[in-house]
Parts: C-alpha cells; sequence; structure tokens
C-alpha cells in the first residue's frame, strides 16, 4: 500500500509540473518494478501487450479519414447543410457550431478532430458575427464532446477491446446519448443567443435545405455504411475505418475536387505523429493498470464503496464523480484503460451491463476533456478562437450543466442504451 501511494505521490507531482504523460504515466509503473524486484523487460512487454490489439488499428484509420474529409472539404457540404437546417433563427451560428460536430462526429470518431475541424470553421465566422470569443470556444469545446459518443468512436473501439465487449453493440448503444447531448447543447447555445440577442441567422427554404442537403449526403453516407457494415457483421471496426479512408479520399478527389496528393501527404504525417504518441501512452498505461489490477485496487475499490452503501443508485453516483474527478486530470485513452480494469467489476457487481458502462464511461470521460487542468478539447477550442481561459469557462457552465443532466438520464435509464441494442439484436 505503502509503494502505491508513494506511486500516486509521483504521478501526482508529475502532471502537475508538466511533464510528458508519457513520463508521467510511465515512471510510476517503472518506479513499482525496481521497488518490487521484477526485471524492467516486463515493462516493455506489458507496453507492447497493451499497443498489441488489432481493433487498436481503427485509430489512425478513423483519424485520417478526417484529415482528408477536412482537406477535401467535405466539411464545407456538412456546414453549409447545418446552416441551411438553422435557417433565421437567433443564434443561427451557434446552432451550425452543434450541428456540425454532430455531423462531423458520425466520421472521425474523434472529440479532437472534431473540435479542431468544426473550430477553425465556424470560430472564426461567429467572431464575425459578433458573438464572444470566449463563447464561441465554450461552445466548440463542448459540442466535441459527441465526437467519440456517436459512431464511429475510437473511444468505444478502445473500450470494446479492454472489456471485450462487442463493438458493435456500443457503437448502437451510443446513438441516442449523442443525438441527446447535441440536442441539449443546441437548446442552451439558441437559449443563451436569444437571451443576448446575438445575430440571426440566414433565411432558408425547403428549396435550400434540399440543395445543401445533396451536396452533404455523399459525406453522411460514410457513417451510414461503416454503421452498417458493422451492425450486420459484413466488416470489422478496423476494416470499416479502412473504409472510412477510402471513401472520404475518393469523394475529396473525384466528387469535391479539393483533395491533392500534397494535402492528403500532410494529414498523413499529422496523424502519423498523433498515433504515434497516442500509442505510446496506451502502453505505458496498460503497465500501469496491469499493475492496479495485480495489487487488487479493483477489489479495494469495490469494498469501500460498497461499505458505504450497496445500492445501485449510489455506486452509479459515486462511479459518475471517480469518472468525472479523473477524467479533469488525465487524458482519455490512459483514463479509460486505467478506471475500466477498476470500475468495471464495481459496476458489474451491481447488475451494470458492460455495454451500459461503456457509455457512461465515455460521456463522463469527454465531459472531463472540457474542464481543466487537462481539458484538450477546451484548449484545442480556446486556442483557436485566442480567447481568455476564464472567460471561456464562465461561457461554459451552463453547456456543462445539460451535459450533466444528459449524464444522469443515461447513467439511470438504461433503455437509452442497451434498449437500443435490444431493438437492433432481438
Amino acid at each position: 500500500m505503502i509503494l502505491l501511494l508513494v506511486m500516486a505521490l509521483l504521478f501526482t507531482v508529475l502532471l502537475f509540473s508538466r511533464q510528458p504523460l508519457l513520463v508521467a504515466i510511465g515512471l510510476p509503473g517503472v518506479v513499482y518494478f525496481i521497488a518490487r524486484d521484477l526485471p524492467l523487460s516486463l515493462v516493455a512487454q506489458r507496453m507492447f501487450t497493451g499497443m498489441d490489439v488489432y481493433l487498436l488499428l481503427a485509430i489512425p484509420l478513423f483519424a485520417l479519414a478526417g484529415e482528408l474529409m477536412n482537406s477535401g472539404r467535405l466539411t464545407d457540404r456538412l456546414v453549409d447543410f447545418a446552416r441551411a437546417l438553422v435557417g433565421r433563427a437567433r443564434g443561427g451560428l451557434a446552432g451550425v457550431n452543434v450541428l456540425s460536430s454532430m455531423f462531423f462526429s458520425g466520421i472521425t470518431g474523434s472529440g479532437a478532430a472534431d473540435a479542431s475541424a468544426t473550430g477553425s470553421l465556424l470560430i472564426p465566422m461567429m467572431k464575425k458575427a459578433g458573438y464572444p470569443a470566449s463563447f464561441a470556444a465554450a461552445l466548440t469545446a463542448v459540442s466535441a464532446i459527441v465526437g467519440p459518443i456517436i459512431p464511429p468512436s475510437i473511444v468505444f473501439i478502445m473500450y470494446g477491446a479492454l472489456s471485450r465487449t462487442s463493438v458493435a453493440d456500443l457503437f448502437v448503444a451510443g446513438v441516442l446519448p449523442g443525438v441527446m447531448m447535441s440536442m441539449a447543447h443546441l437548446i442552451t447555445a439558441l437559449w443563451i443567443s436569444r437571451r443576448r440577442g446575438y445575430e440571426a441567422g440566414q433565411p432558408t427554404s425547403l428549396r435550400r435545405i434540399l440543395r445543401t442537403g445533396t451536396g452533404a449526403l455523399p459525406p453522411l453516407t460514410i457513417p451510414a455504411v461503416m454503421m452498417g457494415g458493422i451492425i450486420f457483421g459484413i466488416v470489422t471496426p478496423t476494416e470499416a475505418g479502412a473504409l472510412a479512408v477510402l471513401l472520404a479520399g475518393l469523394l475529396g478527389v473525384f466528387v469535391y475536387r479539393a483533395l491533392t496528393l500534397r494535402a492528403a501527404i500532410r494529414g498523413g504525417y499529422r496523424v502519423g505523429l498523433e498515433v504515434a504518441d497516442t500509442m505510446l501512452i496506451i502502453g505505458a498505461s496498460n503497465v500501469l493498470a496491469w499493475i492496479l489490477t495485480v495489487e487488487k485496487v479493483p477489489v479495494m475499490l469495490a469494498g469501500a464503496v460498497l461499505s458505504v452503501s450497496d445500492d445501485p443508485f449510489v455506486v452509479l453516483l459515486l462511479i459518475n464523480l471517480i469518472l468525472l474527478v479523473v477524467g479533469m486530470f488525465l487524458d482519455t485513452f490512459p483514463a479509460l484503460i486505467i478506471l475500466t480494469s477498476v470500475l468495471l467489476p464495481l459496476a458489474g457487481s451491481v447488475g451494470v451491463e458492460p455495454v451500459h458502462f461503456g457509455v457512461i464511461v465515455s460521456l463522463n470521460l469527454m465531459i472531463g476533456a472540457v474542464t481543466p487542468p487537462v481539458g484538450i478539447l477546451l484548449f484545442i477550442a480556446n486556442r483557436i478562437a485566442d480567447a481568455e481561459l476564464a472567460d471561456t469557462l464562465r461561457e461554459l457552465m451552463p453547456f456543462l450543466l445539460a451535459s450533466f443532466i444528459v449524464l444522469l438520464l443515461v447513467t439511470y435509464v438504461p433503455f437509452l442504451t442497451t434498449g437500443m441494442v435490444s431493438l437492433v439484436h432481438p
């Protein structure tokens, strides 16, 4: 126990001293192996084991699909369609921001890609239309939460690999919660815009909706093809990622004629750097998760929580609090790897199904991704908007409240997740 406390202290010091996350996660693991007189070769072995998962090949593929869509100007068609749907509603661009994130999330499966793509396009437009930079940043960050919730989802792929849960079932279970989250953000954004008197949207018509919808139909068919292929067992999630890259490339080159070889190579290079960093962190997190399992931390945590209460309502509330707090300090992938091994047995002890729990974990960690001190989505959007962080955090509060309401609904109404799976696979 003393060794675990030393590791926790070392991790905290490294994290708050702004050391690279790989160092903050990996060094405590090395200290454990030295203290236990275990061969350090086991560290490399456990790291490799954590990365040597076929499903994880989907991560670079979905990321590359997002890059190709952005470079091929496919996202522009999604934004045009979203603007036509919102119409003259006051706060039209705010609504476009939310709807664009929802559409884009159905292709990349990544919140960071969502925030970068929609933020780069829409934040300057919102600022020019008179929205405060801090409001534009907060809305862009929080609307990107649905990136890993609405399928396809890189987070669900990772959770499925860790928990041996059907990725197809997780994808189905994530649809309704993701749409609910986007609608909560949309209603909040339009309400705030109406109260503050932000600009009205552009006039719209059925003809304009049909025209922009036709232009957006090709990119919107990508998630439909992927989801259909996965659900009906035609392709695996990894093969679906490859299919997304192929479709995004073909649309960008032959349909919209905007994707060049130079842009594709540049996008592939960026994805390679990001994925290499991500995979190393995944490997280091797997070492830490193995240590926690060997030291029986999940058993101790379950005993501590159940000693407080064995009421499923209370246990789920405590699990949500743990996930939210950890999500504030850790990036999504390391938090997912560590917490799945710790909390899944606890959730199972009060009758929570793995699919339902996977959606709960993903929602919590993505909410954590917009809150400091880590808050990757928040910092991406805030950097694009060039806003004061304190102002952005203030603007974020109403959207976080709406997100918490959806989180509680999903947590305590299993039909919103497992019920949808039952409808698809009766």
